[in-house]
């Protein structure tokens, strides 16, 4: 049972969060205040001259959406306010299909989710230092990493429309970007992996997630950083559907369909594993032999792909529960 009985909702966006709040069995929005201590401090004051529930039972829930939400976070841990800054893809997962969007819907469905997930959504505890930093050095690395596969792909993709000569000139000016680029990554590799051990906890879970064939530093790190040192996701199962590598059934009636994986995930996440599989699949003779049936039994590479990505996730959760490395046994699958 929900300890909170006042729900309100927030769309927030650069400069101005639009609110809305549950009364009377519906969600009824407010309006539209400034994404500043001062919007923040009006919202409060008008919702507070609508319920009489003290605010140690008000319940705010909004969107992560980076940098624009982190203002009203921080100032309801001040104001010791109880809140949710709740990932996008679960809230429209749970919306489904809409006609319309715009703020001041946005607003009012964000206050009817939080109000429908009362008994199981717990409010935001921060993560601890140490994840936040992993975060921005991650975003950082990714940031570079797109760049410099930008400088590699736009020269080759024009060589057949200018001469040799300006080639020529222009791949040796990105040589030297791209040299730079490898370099700033690997101090952040370096960085990264510094940061890592400096928790023993942390470095510990790293080290057990890296026993797994396949898994190395960039994709631990990616793991460790987005379940806040697996913490955030209570099964293997539940971070697979947020990667978007989990296989559901797609039947209606007597019709069944192909499984299928949702769209909705973090793709980010789905892109690191992929880079995990080659590895896997060459150095681990379970997975080989798993892949190569499959294959042959007709099944879409992809999704033989999708199903080696859901099995490392699984023996990486594994690991992590057992607190003792992954033993790699006879080939079988």
């Amino acid at each position: 049972m929900s300890i909170y009985s006042f729900y309100i909702g927030s769309d927030i966006s650069k400069a101005v969060i639009d609110v809305s709040y549950r009364l009377h069995g519906k969600p009824i929005y407010l309006g539209q205040y400034l994404n500043s201590e001062k919007g923040f401090k009006d919202f409060v004051r008008d919702l507070s001259k609508i319920t009489d529930v003290p605010i140690s039972e008000w319940f705010i829930c909004f969107e992560n959406t980076g940098i624009y939400s982190k203002p009203l976070l921080n100032w309801l841990i001040l104001q010791e306010i109880a809140f949710k800054e709740e990932n996008a893809m679960r809230i429209a997962r749970s919306l489904g299909l809409r006609r319309g969007k715009n703020d001041k819907i946005d607003s009012k469905d964000i206050c009817q989710y939080a109000f429908e997930k009362r008994d199981s959504i717990k409010p935001t505890i921060l993560s601890k230092s140490l994840i936040i930093k992993l975060k921005k050095l991650l975003s950082r690395r990714d940031l570079l990493v797109r760049q410099k596969q930008s400088l590699s792909v736009s020269l080759t993709e024009q060589k057949g429309y200018i001469d040799d000569k300006l080639y020529e000139t222009l791949k040796q000016g990105d040589d030297i970007l791209i040299k730079a680029y490898e370099n700033q990554i690997k101090v952040l590799d370096d960085l990264i992996q510094e940061l890592i051990q400096s928790d023993p906890e942390v470095a510990f879970n790293d080290k057990l997630a890296k026993s797994v064939i396949g898994i190395g530093n960039v994709t631990s790190a990616y793991i460790i950083a987005f379940t806040d040192n697996y913490q955030n996701f209570s099964s293997s199962r539940k971070f697979a559907c947020y990667c978007g590598v989990a296989p559901f059934a797609n039947q209606s009636g007597t019709k069944v369909g192909k499984t299928k994986v949702s769209h909705i995930a973090n793709k980010k996440i789905k892109s690191i594993l992929s880079n995990c599989i080659a590895s896997a699949i060459t150095h681990d003779p379970g997975l080989s032999l798993y892949y190569n049936r499959k294959l042959s039994e007709g099944k879409e590479k992809g999704v033989v792909l999708n199903a080696v990505k859901n099995k490392l996730i699984h023996r990486v959760f594994s690991v992590i529960s057992r607190q003792t490395p992954y033993v790699k046994l006879m080939a079988y699958a």
